[in-house]
């Protein structure tokens, strides 16, 4: 017995089935499941980022409200509308110093109606500090309390500059220093008996101040930053020395989003050193310009190694439950196996004769009850057995007994036919002499009976030649003369043959003949020729139209004659090459005709190794098909010593 080999054995087979069946749940569950952790952990910290931005903001209003309480309630006290009135030089220096520490800001101006500096916290000088623009009509009415740009000057002027201007890092051609600051300022309205004389300007630079930024962090538990335009001025986010990033550039998406087109920036960013879930607010003036941006965010880094400890348990999970899987599927495979194995060496012994082979019954499940059928299928083969051996010795006398009735049939046929082509032969040689006056001479009507004579003795004598040709083929005895021909010269010939039956039916012919040689009996293959062609005349109207083609088809020549009659039904499509086989008569089809003609160049056909069909519709016509090789060797001419093969060959190849 054959033994399978271990890749193709059921119980192998049924542990990578047992292993596959375990290890898909278990990967789309852990594609699944991490897929939706990992989405749900960066949509959570997202949403906090997002909330804890709105944390920030609150925080910077915050610190712009307290300002601007204090400064509301120094502008209305009397004593201050009297200083700013009289513009006394150290009364208002000691007004706004007091002002300075009431707010914890860092300056402090005093301006006149006109909005001219006339003295402030850190400064006499009333040169410095022009805040005009903030002056406009809303102003007056209600002041200002905003976020602004501070320029070189006036921290220059105030006394503040060099605490204020920040060291750049990661700029390319450019300063190495940051020469403006941003503020917040809290700017009021001084009026005295309803008229407008002055106004209380405070500023907060955040530049380096990072107790707003800390506060956020303290509230929130995320990294915290404040940006003029691109650069970190105010952060607790810290860089590779693990100082604070200030004087760094914000990612290039986050400028453009943020800085350029106004929005606020939610996703992932790339900040200082690493990846961070970031929200990215713009800051703007009492103008409406955007100055800086305001951010929030979180390092990835963490949530990263929370996920790849997720994979990580996935696959123990995975390991463990394929290693439970295999176990299983071993224990399973043993209780299959054995009852297999001794149905696989019944079945064995089956196909080797032994039609008596039982199998033993070891369990009351379904291999038990597989194993009962198998005895019990075992006792009625064995029956049927006996008896197919009885028939089968039947058959084969009664094969015998057929066959030689065959041989005496074709032998009966052959000698019948024999005998009848020479007495007819005799009579049509009689006919034709009479017809040709020969025997003296006959009147019309005479001639006319001997014609039809004559014309029914050629169609028996063509039925005769047809039943010969058939019983040499049955018998293998038909003799192929095999030949170099041209197809061409012989369609050629055949239509030059048959030309008073094209003229009889005023029958148009189109021929496209390739110039193709092949080797095969010329005088069976014009039969076959003749035969299409004779077929197409008879079933053409008249006044239609033939086409006959030959052109070469990979290799083979092929052959083609369509007609214009009737068609012939799909029914009788098989059938028409069958002996004796005709197609059913109707009012448009010619009658007549003995039903062995294709049938014998079917035979033809495929004694040159070569295949013939027909297509037709009812009522357009019919296109018989003949393919025949090129190079046919069916004879038992040898290649190497037949001339003019040895030359095509190398003709060919060559």
């Amino acid at each position: 017995m054959k033994k399978v080999p271990l890749f193709k054995r059921f119980g192998t087979k049924l542990l990578i089935y047992a292993t596959i069946v375990a290890i898909i749940p278990i990967i789309l569950l852990s594609v699944i499941s991490n897929g939706t952790i990992s989405n749900t952990m960066q949509e959570h910290s997202q949403n906090k980022i997002n909330s804890d931005l709105k944390v920030a903001e609150n925080i910077l209003n915050s610190r712009l409200s307290e300002m601007d309480a204090v400064v509301y309630y120094s502008k209305n006290s009397n004593l201050t509308k009297s200083i700013i009135y009289s513009k006394d030089e150290k009364r208002i220096y000691e007004l706004a110093t007091s002002i300075k520490k009431s707010t914890n800001s860092d300056f402090v101006l005093i301006c006149d109606a006109e909005g001219n500096s006339i003295g402030g916290s850190n400064s006499n000088d009333t040169g410095v500090g022009d805040f005009k623009y903030l002056m406009d009509a809303e102003f007056k009415k209600e002041g200002h309390k905003c976020i602004e740009l501070i320029g070189e000057q006036i921290l220059k002027g105030q006394n503040i500059y060099n605490e204020s201007i920040i060291q750049l890092s990661g700029i390319e051609n450019s300063d190495k220093y940051l020469h403006k600051a941003m503020g917040l300022v809290s700017a009021q309205p001084v009026y005295k008996d309803g008229r407008f004389i002055g106004s209380i300007i405070v500023v907060d630079i955040i530049n380096k101040d990072n107790k707003l930024v800390d506060k956020a962090k303290e509230v929130s538990g995320e990294a915290t930053t404040i940006f003029l335009n691109d650069i970190r001025i105010s952060t607790n986010v810290k860089d590779s020395e693990d100082k604070r990033a200030i004087g760094t550039i914000v990612s290039e998406d986050v400028y453009k989003k943020t800085l350029l087109s106004g929005e606020t920036y939610y996703g992932k960013a790339f900040v200082v050193n690493e990846w961070y879930f970031t929200a990215y607010d713009p800051i703007k003036n009492f103008k409406g310009d955007v100055i800086g941006m305001l951010f929030v965010g979180t390092p990835v880094a963490p949530y990263e190694a929370l996920n790849s400890n997720i994979k990580v348990q996935t696959v123990v999970i995975a390991f463990l439950g394929l290693i439970i899987a295999l176990i299983v599927s071993i224990m399973l495979s043993k209780s299959i196996i054995k009852p297999m194995e001794n149905l696989k060496e019944a079945a064995q012994n089956f196909s080797e004769g032994r039609y008596g082979t039982k199998v033993p019954v070891d369990s009351l499940d379904e291999f038990g009850e597989l194993s009962k059928i198998f005895n019990k299928m075992s006792d009625e083969i064995s029956i049927s057995h006996t008896k197919l051996q009885k028939h089968a010795e039947e058959l084969s006398k009664s094969y015998d007994e057929l066959k030689e009735l065959d041989n005496l049939k074709s032998d009966l046929i052959a000698i019948a036919s024999h005998e009848l082509r020479t007495p007819l032969t005799s009579v049509k040689g009689y006919v034709e002499l009479v017809l040709d006056g020969t025997m003296g001479e006959v009147n019309e009507s005479q001639r006319k009976c001997l014609s039809i004579a004559n014309d029914n003795i050629d169609r028996l004598r063509r039925l005769i030649e047809s039943m010969l040709d058939l019983s040499k083929i049955e018998r293998g005895e038909l003799q192929m003369q095999k030949e170099l021909m041209n197809i061409k010269t012989a369609v050629n010939e055949v239509v030059e043959n048959l030309k008073p039956l094209f003229d009889e039916k005023n029958i148009r012919l189109d021929k496209k003949l390739q110039n193709l040689s092949l080797y095969g009996d010329k005088d069976r293959l014009m039969q076959v020729i003749t035969n299409l062609v004779e077929n197409a005349i008879k079933f053409n109207p008249t006044n239609g139209e033939i086409y006959i083609g030959a052109y070469e088809d990979e290799g083979n020549i092929h052959l083609v004659v369509t007609d214009h009659g009737a068609g012939i039904p799909e029914k009788d499509l098989e059938k028409i090459f069958d002996r004796f086989y005709q197609v059913d008569s109707s009012s448009k089809r010619p009658k007549g005709g003995s039903g062995l003609g294709l049938a014998v160049c079917k035979s033809i056909v495929e004694a040159h190794e070569g295949i013939i069909w027909v297509e037709s519709e009812l009522g357009k016509g019919s296109t018989f098909h003949v393919i025949l090789p090129i190079f046919s060797n069916t004879f038992g001419i040898d290649d190497e010593e037949n001339p003019f093969i040895t030359k095509l060959n190398k003709d060919k190849f060559e």
